[in-house]
């Protein structure tokens, strides 16, 4: 009998053990909100990074972020307070102002900014950054990476981050295009990798293969286009080792081949979706 008792008291604790471990799961709190473009708000409860938030230009086929959302995010508004990082995947007029990051970050001193040499070079040409230099430049993360160079990381704030240089989508006719891969991993363990417009030729990946098996991502966001080719596939499947994936930098009308597709796309402001780690 008192044998008894004690594998029923073990079976209790190993059944409230999975239960917790189970509960702590689904309570996950990271979460990824669509802002527009390849703008996006990645968040967990102690960390909060935006991806390319700052731009004007649509070219007549890109989603702008609504002017409620802008507004929000320069006022510090919630969800959009608190912001640690802000992370720029290259300086083109469809994912980059330069203007409106320098307002963001003169009126936001806890923010970080990670972003390439070209996107830090036309920052510090304005002339109202001289203004603020001393507050700003222990803040600004320049990510200085050739084509071809080995991959780049850092730790600020307890947040691992990792980029390497992919080309533009387009190559070569690109090349000059200063495009990052980032990889973050947040304070509660959950890894994103935002990919900017790379361009979705396995040329580009394969020579990093030991940077990516040294991380699981567990949600990428590719733009869209590595959804239409085998390669680009192929890229997201079994090179950069990530879980998950969600399509931005989406027209505002979606093609008929995307939602056939049945992939996971982000195509409205406002859309969020959990990042559960895997």
């Amino acid at each position: 009998m008192k044998r008894l008792r004690i594998v029923s008291l073990a079976v209790t604790l190993l059944f409230l053990f999975v239960s917790r471990v189970a509960v702590s799961h689904d309570n996950h709190t990271s979460s990824a909100t669509y802002l527009g473009n390849a703008a996006i708000l990645v968040q967990d409860e102690s960390t909060k990074l935006l991806f390319d938030p700052f731009f004007h230009k649509d070219f007549g086929i890109y989603q702008l972020v609504p002017k409620d959302i802008s507004h929000a995010i320069f006022q510090g508004t919630p969800p959009y307070n608190n912001i640690n990082f802000v992370f720029i995947s290259h300086a083109h007029d469809d994912h980059f102002s330069a203007i409106d990051l320098l307002n963001y970050l003169k009126h936001h001193s806890q923010v970080q900014l990670v972003a390439p040499k070209q996107a830090i070079v036309q920052l510090m040409a304005l002339s109202e950054f001289s203004e603020n230099e001393k507050s700003l430049m222990p803040r600004l993360h320049t990510v200085p990476l050739g084509y071809g160079d080995m991959a780049w990381s850092k730790t600020i704030s307890n947040t691992h981050i990792s980029a390497v240089r992919i080309p533009h989508a387009g190559w070569p006719s690109r090349a000059g295009v200063e495009n990052l891969v980032f990889r973050v991993t947040l304070n509660d363990g959950v890894t994103v990798m935002h990919m900017g417009d790379a361009d979705p030729n396995d040329d580009h990946y394969l020579p990093y293969k030991t940077h990516w098996r040294q991380q699981v991502t567990d949600t990428a966001f590719p733009p869209y286009w590595f959804f239409f080719s085998a390669e680009g596939r192929d890229i997201l499947d079994d090179i950069i080792n990530a879980k998950q994936y969600i399509g931005v930098h989406v027209p505002v009308e979606v093609p008929k081949r995307l939602i056939s597709s049945k992939k996971l796309f982000f195509s409205k402001p406002s859309q969020t979706k959990k990042i559960h780690q895997h």
